[in-house]
């Protein structure tokens, strides 16, 4: 299957400040992406460039077929952008806003209201005639979904695009972006909110020192926790039993594979050795342990935490 994004060896420089530096990705069909990063990795750089508005140094891009910097019309109507600006006019309502933009994607009046009822009734943001400027921080953000998801694209790009949602709005979202991902879309999800990653992502790249790291969930590993002391002959027993990435929180945390094999001998070589265990249990085995363990001091975080 043909990528729908294809990124190749681009760099972008600003002044003496290199932020991009030979980032490849391919992103295909039916695939949501998630994107991560600290703060001023340059995730919101790539997807500018991915989207045009800024030029690559050096590289190619490719977003279905088009080279984005040329600006094709077609380019711009296939793709659907949450971006931190989110663009909309104060003093027009949400439904006003959303019927521009649909017909300079070239979508008639009535395949919006169409769209508006199917997908966004149950929210009352298009209800009323409530200008935008008077929206909180997240239903500004819901109204930037709902433009980026009209006239069904073929690739999203979404910077931060669970910031500021409440349960039912995130809820809602999560429903847009899989059926997008079911419908054949490609969508690169930029964002510092572990549990979306976790949720939604199928590929995961780490964006650090201005190279893409991907990651991808291993089906051999799984994460688990023993509740115990935090004697520090309690973890080297885990480690020589095949323990990875032994840590203390509480308890020890670690990755293992062959669980069935290696899990009764840990724990009774820990109980032989003293330990008094009051829990076992498996972990998440999402994305979020894999991505830590390519930063110190826990700089990403999880929703809940």
């Amino acid at each position: 299957m043909s990528p729908v994004i294809e990124v190749d060896s681009i760099t972008k420089s600003f002044g003496k400040y290199q932020i991009i530096s030979s980032v490849s990705m391919h992103i295909e069909p039916g695939c949501i992406y998630g994107l991560v990063g600290l703060n001023g990795a340059g995730k919101t750089t790539l997807l500018r460039l991915m989207l045009g508005i800024l030029k690559p140094d050096n590289g190619s891009i490719s977003i279905n077929g088009n080279t984005p910097w040329d600006h094709h019309p077609l380019f711009y109507r296939n793709c659907g952008v949450v971006l931190e600006n989110d663009g909309f006019w104060g003093n027009l309502t949400a439904r006003e806003n959303c019927a521009i933009y649909a017909s300079a994607k070239g979508i008639t009046r009535s395949d919006l209201e169409s769209y508006l009822a199917t997908s966004w009734s149950s929210t009352g943001l298009f209800a009323g005639e409530k200008k935008v400027r008077h929206f909180s921080r997240g239903q500004r953000m819901q109204c930037a979904l709902c433009r980026a998801f009209i006239g069904a694209p073929t690739v999203c790009f979404l910077d931060e695009p669970a910031l500021a949602l409440d349960l039912n709005a995130y809820n809602h979202f999560k429903q847009l972006a899989t059926d997008a991902r079911d419908r054949g879309a490609a969508l690169i999800i930029s964002s510092h909110q572990l549990d979306t990653i976790d949720e939604l992502c199928d590929r995961v790249g780490i964006l650090r020192d201005g190279t893409i790291t991907e990651i991808s969930r291993n089906s051999t590993d799984e994460n688990w926790y023993i509740a115990t002391g935090d004697n520090r002959i309690y973890g080297t027993i885990i480690t020589e039993n095949g323990g990875r990435d032994v840590q203390y929180d509480k308890g020890w945390h670690f990755t293992l594979e062959q669980v069935t094999v290696r899990m009764p001998v840990i724990i009774r070589t820990l109980v032989e050795s003293g330990a008094a265990i009051t829990e076992v249990r498996r972990e998440d085995t999402g994305f979020s342990p894999l991505i830590r363990t390519h930063y110190t001091g826990n700089t990403l975080r999880k929703e809940s935490e």
